[in-house]
């Protein structure tokens, strides 16, 4: 059986999906008012690497402590990703227009 649940890097996950909803919700309401959208997406796409980075070297750790692995870190990490899907969305239909 394993060990108790890692939750120690569970809040750097939270900052991470509370930084790139902050870059998406700048995306859809003034998307209009900024000339380039691309350094905000640039920024969600660099928190979204980090996210996932910090995801594997999790694995290593629950693995090297045989402690049991959390699926809120994974499951945050998967709701980064769609946001920062969404956010490529909104900069792909300004273009468009």
């Amino acid at each position: 059986m394993l060990g108790e649940e890692l939750t120690l890097l569970a809040p750097i996950f939270y900052l991470i999906l509370f930084f790139t909803l902050v870059n998406f919700l700048y995306l859809s309401f003034f998307r209009n008012k900024i000339k380039s959208n691309y350094p905000v997406v640039l920024n969600s796409l660099f928190f979204l690497v980090i996210a996932t980075v910090l995801l594997f070297q999790e694995g290593i750790i629950v693995d090297e402590f045989n402690k049991s692995p959390g699926s809120m870190n994974f499951i945050l990490s998967i709701i980064s990703g769609v946001v920062f899907l969404l956010s490529l969305f909104f900069i792909n239909k300004k273009t468009s227009k």
